[in-house]
């Protein structure tokens, strides 16, 4: 599974990793973006060099409007905004996440992910896989077993394996800091997906399929244990220092080493970004048509930014007029 599901599924991650969010990790050593002719220290950053972040214009709008690109993790680097991010967030009247993040909500996602085949997780997966399962567990955190996860889907335990060592930190991710400081500040919130729609996007997966996600998923895990740059570290370089397009090509080159099987790749990316990019592309506009005196501020996972069917590129097709405020 890969890590760069830190921009995609968040809030679905988080929920799983509270108990209560996908594609195998690479095995390339991807572009480290740090690059010498920027002279960057990622150390020494205070917050992202360049926000991933869009002025939304036009149609019946009285007052811009923002698309913001997130990334589910809690580094400082990031949950504090690039200057561009922060006012704009500071400007808006209406905040938005993919789904909602308020507790009770997140609440009901439980039975969502739970097995409805009554079988645990081991007994579904085989002791083959769940041997292996059980290791990957372990190297993450010795005190961690298969036990807490018996209940869960198989497609639920290959979403939560890849940013589970993060997560156990306990700190809140990007995404949902933003949604506290919303509240705190007396924003109206709201999501542009439902519950139901996000778990969808996996439970179309067959369970041999969901397997095949999962064992990738080990596999890939394992074979990074002796790299000195961790996928989940570049793609966090990459949201620090990058650009949408860099994003898009990180990617695409993960992607082509994913070779298991390119077909279950190819729908579930499909399912992942372009069905739900075109579903965030009308709730947008509908929430902006309904009030346009408002400043709206989307916060969606930055990779929802990138490819043939971006949010940005669709709303532009609606009639708005989309400005880039990377820099």
């Amino acid at each position: 599974m890969s890590s760069f599901f830190i921009y995609t599924q968040e809030p679905i991650l988080m929920i799983l990793l509270n108990m209560r969010k996908i594609i195998a990790y690479t095995l390339a050593l991807l572009p480290f973006f740090a690059s010498a002719e920027q002279n960057i220290v990622l150390a020494d950053l205070k917050h992202p060099v360049k926000a991933c972040l869009y002025k939304i214009e036009g149609k019946t709008l009285q007052t811009p409007s923002y698309l913001f690109g997130t990334i589910h993790l809690a580094d400082p680097r990031v949950v504090n905004l690039h200057p561009n991010a922060e006012s704009a967030f500071l400007d808006s009247d209406i905040f938005y996440s993919e789904i909602d993040l308020d507790l009770a909500a997140q609440l009901k996602i439980a039975p969502l992910i739970m097995r409805k085949d009554g079988k645990k997780l081991s007994e579904a997966i085989g002791p083959k896989l769940a041997d292996k399962l059980n290791v990957t567990l372990k190297n993450i955190n010795p005190a961690l077993n298969l036990t807490p996860f018996e209940s869960l889907k198989t497609w639920a335990i290959a979403v939560t394996l890849p940013l589970l060592e993060s997560q156990l930190m306990a700190k809140k991710p990007l995404d949902a800091l933003l949604y506290q400081r919303a509240i705190d500040q007396k924003k109206k919130t709201a999501a542009l997906e439902t519950a139901d729609s996000q778990v969808q996007v996996f439970d179309q997966f067959n369970e041999q399929e969901q397997q095949r996600l999962l064992s990738d998923a080990i596999n890939l895990m394992a074979a990074e244990q002796n790299l000195e740059i961790k996928s989940v570290e570049r793609l966090l370089n990459v949201y620090l220092t990058g650009s949408t397009n860099e994003i898009a090509n990180l990617m695409t080159t993960e992607m082509k080493k994913m070779n298991t099987d390119p077909a279950l790749t190819k729908r579930l990316m499909k399912a992942l970004l372009d069905d739900r990019n075109v579903g965030m592309a009308s709730k947008a506009d509908q929430f902006m048509q309904t009030e346009p005196n408002k400043c709206h501020f989307f916060a969606v996972g930055a990779a929802h930014y990138t490819g043939k069917l971006a949010v940005q590129d669709l709303l532009e097709k609606k009639g708005y007029t989309i400005t880039p405020l990377f820099d």
